[in-house]
């Protein structure tokens, strides 16, 4: 026994070391700390690198307004919600929610020494609507508070396909900074920068189809729409470039739907497959993940995307996701994660119920639920990351609640969605003959002349390789 944990651990280290650098992340899996503190990810990154991702990704690390009383409680009218730290006060390391800066530096110090990269979500799309609240500093570094924000920022946007507004105009009463503002790019580059310092291997970026692309509509406060240029590391502003940019995973969240323009924004970093992750959640409604399933629907490309099942926006905001069961959210990722394409997010849902939004377990700065690290998420991603470059084929059972995602002649993710009975495994892989035992559950499959047999019980997902 101690032998084959031995292995393992090695296995684990392996796999893991050098996850720093941008390629490492984007074949691996991010796990999504969804509101936990910067001490909670430390306290749990044993567990994170054990559980096979070679990165996570932390909300907002700005000082964020202390709305409500400043309460930790995830969501409630009286003490403070979760989407405070998605309103900027000021771009400068640390609030009241998540931790310190020395906090945050001993994190990533610790996470890299694991092989685990730190993906930071910034906004620099807009700040708190309390404008009151707004750092001094920010307002005199871009030259008084006329100067924050966009012209179009006095305007409602009403039409998401007319480029000017959604990438000038006020979104959902979140007056929108002027990111085109040589001062404001200067002062946020010292933000990316630190940040980087401090230990970060990447950025998610906020609301990023909301920011100007070079040749969008120019607001007319805006000399030249080069925010993506200078923030992937293309160009400097003021002689200062994007540390390491070249090294970096840079996401954004261009949100697919009018003219989003995601082709053109993968042409500066991957973007989030919305439509595929709506159409992988009606497939787990359903219990059926058809093998058709493979066009990402995402005019970027397979390697130019991040992929999920749910995000924190399904979940908390329009609670579309929210009723899913952790099975379903296992299986889902299981369809995801197993393919050769994207790079897959998990996001880590409060503790509580099952398939209920806010359960009223967490608050803020805790750790959600253990899904990220069960059993058929943990051998999942050791799965994928076992797999690199092996080509992929997707089929069905008897039918679409049985769906095997094989890897070349490696392996194979095989998930029954089926609710009421078990099903009959019957495909041809390339493994040698013999017994095989998948590395989750402990079912048995047999492999004889290219031929894999078994039989899979309901709501399980089986790894075999």
């Amino acid at each position: 026994m101690k032998k084959i944990l031995c292995c393992l651990m090695m296995f684990i280290l392996a796999i893991s070391v050098n996850a720093q650098s941008r390629d490492d992340i984007k074949n691996g899996a991010i796990l999504h700390c969804w509101c936990w503190s910067f001490k909670t990810v430390e306290s749990n990154l044993d567990d994170i690198a054990a559980a096979g991702y070679t990165a996570l990704q932390v909300s907002p690390i700005n000082e964020c307004l202390e709305g409500e009383k400043g309460g930790l409680d995830l969501m409630s009218r009286n003490t403070g919600k979760w989407y405070y730290h998605y309103q900027p006060t000021d771009w400068k390391i640390g609030n009241y929610q998540l931790g310190t800066r020395d906090e945050f530096i001993s994190m990533c110090k610790k996470a890299k020494s694991l092989g685990i990269g730190v993906i930071v979500d910034v906004l620099p799309n807009h700040t708190t609507p309390r404008k009151k609240s707004v750092s001094q500093d920010l307002i005199d570094a871009v030259g008084g508070m006329e100067n924050l924000y966009h012209a179009g920022e006095s305007h409602k946007m009403t039409n998401f396909s007319d480029r000017l507004q959604c990438t000038s105009y006020d979104m959902g009463g979140l007056p929108d900074v002027n990111t085109e503002n040589p001062d404001f790019q200067a002062y946020f580059m010292r933000y990316i920068n630190d940040c980087i310092d401090c230990g970060a291997s990447g950025f998610r970026y906020d609301t990023a189809k909301h920011i100007a692309l070079p040749d969008d509509p120019l607001d007319p406060k805006s000399p030249e729409n080069d925010f993506w240029p200078i923030f992937t590391g293309r160009k400097a502003i003021r002689g200062e470039n994007v540390k390491n940019a070249e090294n970096l995973f840079i996401y954004g969240e261009v949100l697919q739907g009018g003219k989003s323009r995601e082709a053109d924004y993968s042409e500066y970093f991957p973007t989030v497959a919305s439509i595929y992750g709506t159409l992988v959640r009606g497939g787990l409604k359903s219990r059926k993940l058809y093998a058709d399933l493979t066009d990402w629907k995402h005019k970027g490309g397979k390697d130019k995307i991040v992929t999920w099942v749910e995000s924190h926006d399904t979940y908390a905001n329009a609670g579309e996701s929210a009723k899913l069961t952790n099975f379903e959210l296992r299986a889902g990722w299981a369809f995801i994660c197993a393919r050769d394409g994207g790079t897959p997010l998990f996001f880590n849902r409060p503790k509580g119920a099952e398939a209920t939004q806010f359960p009223g377990v967490s608050k803020i700065g805790d750790a959600g639920n253990d899904e990220y690290k069960s059993p058929e998420v943990r051998e999942v991603n050791l799965f994928r990351r076992a797999m690199i470059g092996e080509p992929e084929t997707l089929e069905n059972g008897e039918d679409a609640s049985l769906t095997i995602i094989k890897r070349g002649g490696k392996g194979a993710v095989i998930i029954n969605l089926n609710k009421k009975k078990a099903q009959t495994v019957n495909t041809q892989i390339d493994l040698p003959d013999g017994k095989y035992t998948d590395r989750a559950n402990k079912i048995k499959f047999t492999v004889k002349n290219g031929i894999m047999t078994g039989r899979m019980p309901k709501e399980k997902i089986a790894v075999v390789y």
